[in-house]
């Protein structure tokens, strides 16, 4: 219908109004935006190669197998209010290294990743695979214990159930793997002449409820679907150049990730300013139940990378003289910015796993965000953002930021990330 608003308007629209109600708690900066902004400007190239698909140093039999190691990961990618637990652990890994640890071995350990298997995953399997332990040994008597449900027990029954409900869904629709269900849900948009970002982040969230993000937000609906727009991201400016199924024409219109990382990389850069009651709880370590706060600092880092990318644009407009080419229909200028303004102002494979790990850790480590040659070509024509200013989209700022706190860069252990637990979108 005409005048309806896409998802993605819905996202940048949401979260807009909530930045805007939670301004006493959760302020944008508007001098540290421009400094930021001038910051990503100098780093365009790091900051347009910094969506980089699976990190994962593997090879794949078919493009269905990658793309399914590829929709688990998204599927899976949350989990952070447990990184000091799950860091606890032997291998000393965050949520997502744990996540990437146990995709390698599943990988390499030739799993067929169809929908019986997912279907069947158990606790068990969330242990043998990622290494999680949801249950921890209680002394009852001298020499007596007992196994009870750990600090990490909510965790792997998230997990299962993503999965579980995944594979079923997969089951009931015919299909064997996540992977084919993603290449025939772009397929079906492509016949139908859709072959966009946000019809595909609609669809998928439509299919698969485990990445379905809206919450409820003083009685308005606050719309975030993170994962999917993370996925659709990587599908367009890695796999756009050698699948047209995938080279979505509106990846500007993508948000950025709206995740604990972001948060905190905005926040040590001075964007994100909090209320000192909020400060103090982040900063204390102490868990920020999922709620009115979380939910606005998220809204915020959407609205906040938004208005980086429209600054960087209006820097590189006043230092060349060049316009940037009109959006049209984009969020970010048609929903996002106006509200923005008033925001801101108011196992057997171990050792293999263990090798492929340190790879992929010493890949992202030594070449930074700079992507591979078929990265780079996929970009080419994906999105409207390559006009746009510095040629900068929402989900480069969102990933460049996450890249800053990589393991020998500027901000790594110089963060504080907030602690949500018990939730499945980040």
């Amino acid at each position: 219908m005409p005048g309806t608003l896409n998802v993605l308007d819905l996202v940048h629209r949401s979260c807009a109004e909530v930045a805007g109600l939670h301004a006493e708690h959760v302020r944008i900066d508007g001098e540290a935006v421009s400094q930021l902004a001038a910051e990503l400007v100098a780093a365009a190239d790091d900051v347009r190669g910094a969506v980089r698909g699976l990190p994962l140093p593997i090879k794949f039999s078919s493009l269905e197998q990658e793309l399914t190691l590829l929709a688990l990961y998204h599927l899976l990618d949350f989990g952070s209010g447990y990184d000091k637990q799950l860091a606890r652990l032997s291998g000393g890994r965050d949520a997502r290294e744990t996540l990437l640890y146990g995709l390698i071995g599943l990988h390499l350990g030739g799993a067929r990743l169809d929908h019986h298997k997912l279907k069947s995953f158990s606790m068990y399997d969330i242990h043998q695979v990622f290494g999680i332990e949801s249950t921890t040994e209680v002394a009852v008597m001298p020499g007596v214990t007992m196994a009870k449900p750990g600090p990490l027990q909510p965790l792997c029954k998230l997990m299962i159930s993503a999965l579980n409900e995944t594979g079923s869904i997969l089951a009931e629709q015919g299909l064997k793997t996540p992977g084919e269900l993603l290449l025939t849900m772009a397929e079906g948009l492509k016949k139908a002449g859709r072959t966009t970002a946000s019809a595909f982040v609609e669809e998928l969230v439509d299919t698969l409820p485990a990445f379905r993000d809206a919450v409820l937000f003083d009685g308005r609906t606050l719309t975030l679907h993170r994962k999917a727009q993370n996925l659709a991201a990587d599908l367009a400016l890695v796999y756009g150049s050698r699948d047209e199924r995938f080279l979505f024409t509106d990846v500007d219109q993508l948000a950025a990730d709206s995740g604990a990382t972001t948060i905190a990389v905005l926040r040590a850069k001075g964007v994100l300013r909090l209320s000192e009651e909020l400060g103090a709880i982040i900063d204390s370590g102490t868990e920020l139940p999922a709620g009115p706060h979380e939910r606005a600092l998220r809204a915020a880092a959407v609205i906040a990378c938004d208005r980086l990318v429209a600054t960087a644009a209006a820097a590189r407009t006043a230092d060349t003289g060049v316009e940037p080419a009109a959006v049209g229909e984009s969020a970010t200028s048609t929903a996002a910015a106006p509200a923005a303004e008033g925001a801101a102002e108011g196992a057997g494979e171990e050792s293999s796993v263990a090798a492929a790990t340190a790879a992929t850790a010493a890949a992202g480590a030594g070449a930074g965000p700079m992507q591979s040659e078929v990265q780079q070509e996929g970009r080419s024509g994906a999105g409207s953002g390559e006009s746009n200013g510095a040629g900068l989209q929402a989900v480069d700022v969102g990933a460049y930021l996450a890249y800053l706190v990589e393991e020998g860069r500027e901000l790594h252990g110089k963060v504080t990330k907030h602690i949500t637990t018990g939730i499945m979108a980040y």
